[in-house]
């Protein structure tokens, strides 16, 4: 009996306010990554660090703004076409929940037979709901380093720091996927960012 994947919750095709918002969070985020690995913290709350502790201050306030409007991109923003937030967080609801066990099973039997799934197999629910992941991790990395910081919640700084390694593992994980799908010749990174490659895919559908 052929195997069918369940049908799709979500829409492939991201609005250009999404794209934009995805490349901003992306660039600062990978700012944000390595400026946090080379500066010096502030000793005893003197308000030093060094230039590259100003730097990931002063991007941090970019990395908030630029997570914030992905939010309002992804969930409200004009021409939006990514999945709705229910299956963004399908975490309340047991049909989405259903459907995301039917996704992530379709993607380990595709696995257990040496196949890469195909970007449009885990569209229902299982794609949404790892993004969803990464906005919920680099908005708290966001918002307890700006609370910590400028907002004087110093005790966030430590959960901030906690945060910090899951994002790091996040986007391990996340840039690893596309770069597969990448290799396997479905052009993801293009059809994200590239106008010109989005659309010679859609015109070929």
């Amino acid at each position: 009996m052929p195997e069918s994947n369940p049908p799709p919750m979500g829409e492939p095709s991201p609005s250009a306010a999404t794209r934009r918002a995805h490349l901003a969070v992306a660039a600062l985020v990978a700012a944000q990554l390595t400026t946090g690995s080379i500066m010096s913290s502030p000793v005893d709350g003197d308000g030093g660090g060094g230039v590259w502790f100003l730097a990931h201050r002063l991007l941090g306030l970019g990395a908030a703004g630029a997570v914030a409007l992905l939010w309002w991109a992804a969930l409200v923003g004009p021409g939006r076409r990514v999945a709705p937030a229910g299956a963004l967080f399908p975490w309340f609801s047991a049909h989405r929940r259903a459907a995301l066990r039917a996704d992530a099973l379709w993607v380990a039997r595709k696995l257990g037979a040496a196949r890469l799934p195909q970007a449009a197999d885990t569209r229902a629910a299982l794609a949404p709901a790892v993004h969803g992941l990464g906005l919920l991790t680099v908005a708290a990395v966001a918002a307890t380093g700006a609370l910590g910081w400028f907002g004087g919640l110093g005790t966030l700084l430590a959960l901030h720091s906690a945060l910090v390694s899951v994002l790091w593992a996040y986007l391990g994980g996340h840039v690893g996927v596309a770069l597969l799908h990448e290799i396997s010749g479905e052009g993801r990174l293009g059809y994200m960012f590239l106008a010109r490659a989005r659309a010679r895919q859609e015109g070929g559908r």
